[in-house]
């Protein structure tokens, strides 16, 4: 038995079918065609469905805030393309929208690609708070380039009470990916956070592979964690409350 087609599919092939064949004829010669006008009548339902699903998937996958896709769907051979028909709906917003709500899709873009985890480094960030970060590396006795082995280690897990501290590593690189933070150099007056941090499972795991795996001296880069003029503005906009 064969498989049954998902209605959505089915009206995108409808869709895709009909656009085919007025693209050939011209929408306007088609309406002096025989059945031209039923065909852009049924062309225009189609498209209508086509781009409330496309919406509602882009929805779902956190690409729009709810606003309605009203460009006109891609059609490449015949078969309409949610991305291309995303991409145009992007531009077409971009000559829409003002400042604020420019910054709206940006911030909702952040909050929809952050963990709970990394909620809570922002939340411990946000009253301004410096904190310690190290990369792991590891040289030749005898010189050359080192060999960073962990990124991004930080003291704000620790203080944000993460679930998951093993993965801190990660968040922050995710957070500065995002562009919500920000690294500095060495402060001096962090020590004894630089110190912890250096007796953390994923640090210690680190110096053991720069010395066993790649048989070079371990060393240290010590840095610093802050919210970025951007992550400071988001959190204006997003904090709780």
């Amino acid at each position: 038995m064969a498989e049954e087609q998902d209605p959505v599919d089915r009206v995108v092939a409808q869709a895709g079918k009909l656009a085919g064949w007025l693209a050939r004829t011209s929408w306007q010669a088609a309406s002096r065609l025989p059945g031209g006008e039923a065909a852009q009548r049924q062309f225009r339902k189609a498209e209508k469905a086509v781009l409330d699903e496309v919406r509602k998937r882009l929805d779902e996958e956190g690409t729009f805030t709810g606003n309605l896709i009203e460009a006109p769907p891609a059609v490449v051979d015949g078969h309409i393309d949610p991305v291309r028909t995303a991409m145009a709906e992007l531009l077409r917003q971009s000559t829409e929208l003002d400042r604020e709500h420019g910054r709206h899709h940006l911030f909702m873009a952040i909050v929809r690609q952050l963990v709970p985890d990394e909620a809570r480094i922002l939340a411990a960030l946000s009253d301004g708070e410096v904190y310690a970060l190290v990369h792991v590396a590891g040289r030749s006795t005898l010189g050359g380039p080192q060999r960073i082995v962990l990124r991004n280690a930080s003291s704000v897990g620790r203080a944000a009470g993460v679930m998951l501290p093993d993965l801190v590593p990660d968040y922050v690189t995710r957070l500065l990916g995002l562009g919500v933070v920000q690294t500095g150099p060495e402060d001096a007056g962090l020590g004894t956070q630089y110190d912890i941090l250096l007796t953390e499972d994923r640090v210690r795991a680190a110096e053991n592979e720069v010395r066993t795996v790649h048989k070079l001296s371990p060393r240290y880069v010590r840095r610093t964690l802050k919210l970025s003029t951007l992550g400071t503005q988001f959190w204006d906009a997003a904090r709780p409350g």
